[in-house]
């Protein structure tokens, strides 16, 4: 039996069916609506994207043409490719390889080249003018011809297209060093010619000279203006000059800033002889061996003082004839203690037995009758003095003539609740050999009193000093030229006069037979009687430095 339904129930029932069925097709149509968009979304895209790689146009700039070029590439390298175009490694391109083209681009190529260009150019000759106290004002004299050098200059030129943009010196090479042309003119005064007993060497407009028997009688050793000042020491019969000069000119001043040389004393034509030794500190003739010296080296510095110390101490023994140069160590390179960096002062005993060495804070000496071991000792030490600047004190040293003694400068104890370090207190002092006596001879006498001893005479020997003129201000101060006997006593003030302007720190020199020192003043070579106080001046040019008297 089938039932049917009729009525209100019916009808609602099948019109739920019919909405339910209604709807379902509305979902259907909308998906097949939204398929259909997005197929057109697509495909609209995908025209998009063929009509920009269809469409891309520029323009090429590149060997100086100007070209529009239509293109599917997609950026700026691509587009090379496709136009078979290669960059060299310094041409330049704008934009850059990686950007995305855009319709109506400008894109450059700068071609860009390197080469090197040879030049010569000719070197003038400089003109060096020597004042000679031995010639008459107004006489001159041509020493050296000048020549000219030449020097080959490589350039680096870059071009952009073809046109140069920028030129620059790569590196120099001189092919022929130029030759200075030296004039030596007169500058003498009316001096009195006086006898001078050996020989009297000093520095003058950066040669040297020497003076024998007569201040009348002088010649230039050295022409070429170098000498640096830092050595220069007759050797003990006067035949030789021993002395530092500036390196040439195909030397690095960055690896060498002297160097050191031996020259004759018998004319003005001896040629200087190389003893192939460079970056001097100190450097003295040894008092019993002919042709040996003894020397300490450093290296350069860019910075002030412009060394390092190496605080070695070596021998050279030469000679003469070829400079056949054989060393000897004497210390091995050192930190050398405090303010080493600066380097160490010494001094040969007169015997040839003992070096005495100065640091910033002690004293000592050497033993050289060890050969194979030379035995370093103390003799005393004390405070260093803080300069607060690039430079160091280092005590000066000279030996008795008998080798027993040592004359130097002590740094005295500080005055109230100064420190030690900043004390300027200096006194002179004489040590012992042997490390038995130390006496201070002269109180207060000043930073730069620098003692030097006499020779030996009948009545034993003196001691001259430069005393401060203001000896608790005494770096900065002027000094007074003074003698002393070997203890200590009967000091007296022998230059200049009172009233007169006081001397510069210098090292003075004592004649052979003990009679006469010889000091720089004013910038000019003096003689003062050891016991007369009589003084002569002997040059006039205002450039005159290092005095060295030999027998």
């Amino acid at each position: 039996m089938v039932t049917q339904w009729s009525g209100p129930a019916n009808s609602s029932l099948a019109k739920h069916f019919s909405q339910e069925r209604y709807g379902t097709i509305i979902n259907m149509r909308f998906r097949e609506i939204i398929i259909l968009v997005s197929l057109l979304l697509l495909t609209g895209c995908q025209q998009v994207d063929k009509l920009s790689l269809d469409d891309i146009t520029v323009r090429l700039i590149h060997d100086k043409v100007r070209s529009t070029v239509n293109t599917r590439s997609a950026n700026v390298r691509d587009l090379l490719s496709e136009q078979s175009i290669e960059l060299g490694p310094l041409d330049r391109i704008s934009p850059s390889q990686s950007t995305f083209l855009i319709n109506g681009m400008d894109i450059t190529i700068v071609r860009v080249e390197e080469q090197l260009q040879n030049e010569e150019t000719v070197v003038p000759f400089e003109k060096q003018v020597i004042r000679n106290d031995g010639l008459p004002v107004g006489e001159s004299r041509l020493l050296q011809t000048g020549t000219s050098g030449l020097e080959e200059i490589t350039y680096r030129i870059v071009t952009e297209d073809g046109v140069i943009s920028s030129k620059s010196i790569l590196r120099r090479t001189m092919m022929k060093q130029p030759i200075d042309e030296i004039i030596m003119v007169g500058s003498q005064a009316s001096y009195t010619v006086i006898p001078i007993e050996g020989s009297l060497a000093y520095i003058s407009s950066g040669n040297a000279w020497v003076m024998s028997k007569s201040s009348g009688i002088r010649q230039p050793l050295t022409v070429s203006g170098v000498l640096d000042g830092r050595i220069f020491q007759l050797s003990n019969d006067s035949r030789y000059l021993l002395y530092s000069g500036k390196p040439n000119q195909e030397k690095s001043l960055e690896k060498t800033f002297n160097e050191l040389w031996v020259v004759g004393t018998d004319n003005s034509s001896s040629e200087p002889l190389t003893l192939k030794v460079e970056n001097v500190l100190w450097a003295d003739w040894s008092p019993t061996e002919e042709f040996t010296i003894a020397y300490s080296t450093g290296e350069p510095r860019k910075t002030a003082p412009g060394w390092q110390a190496h605080n070695n101490l070596h021998t050279a023994t030469f000679n003469a004839v070829d400079t056949e140069v054989k060393h000897t160590t004497i210390l091995e390179p050192s930190s050398g203690g405090s303010y080493g960096w600066y380097g160490m002062q010494f001094a040969w005993a007169p015997d040839g037995t003992h070096i005495a060495y100065a640091q910033a804070d002690k004293i000592g000496t050497i033993d050289l009758s060890r050969s194979a071991k030379p035995v370093k000792d103390q003799l005393t030490s004390f405070s260093h003095y803080q300069t607060w600047a690039d430079w160091v004190w280092i005590p000066a040293l000279t030996w008795s003539p008998d080798s027993r003694f040592l004359y130097t400068v002590s740094h005295g104890n500080p005055i109230g609740l100064e420190l030690p370090e900043d004390s300027q207190i200096f006194n002179i002092s004489a040590l012992a050999q042997d490390g038995s006596f130390q006496a201070t001879l002269a109180e207060r006498a000043g930073i730069w009193s620098n003692p030097v001893v006499s020779p030996l005479t009948s009545t034993g020997f003196q001691v001259a000093f430069l005393q401060s003129n203001n000896p608790l201000q005494s770096v900065n101060s002027g000094y007074t030229l003074a003698v002393m006997e070997q203890d200590g006593s009967n000091v007296k003030a022998i230059f200049p006069i009172v009233g007169e302007t006081a001397l510069k720190p210098q090292n003075v020199s004592w004649s052979p037979n003990g009679e006469q020192i010889a000091l720089i003043y004013k910038g000019n070579l003096w003689i003062v009687g050891n016991e007369s106080s009589v003084s002569q001046q002997l040059t006039s040019d205002g450039q005159t430095s290092k005095p060295s008297w030999a027998q």
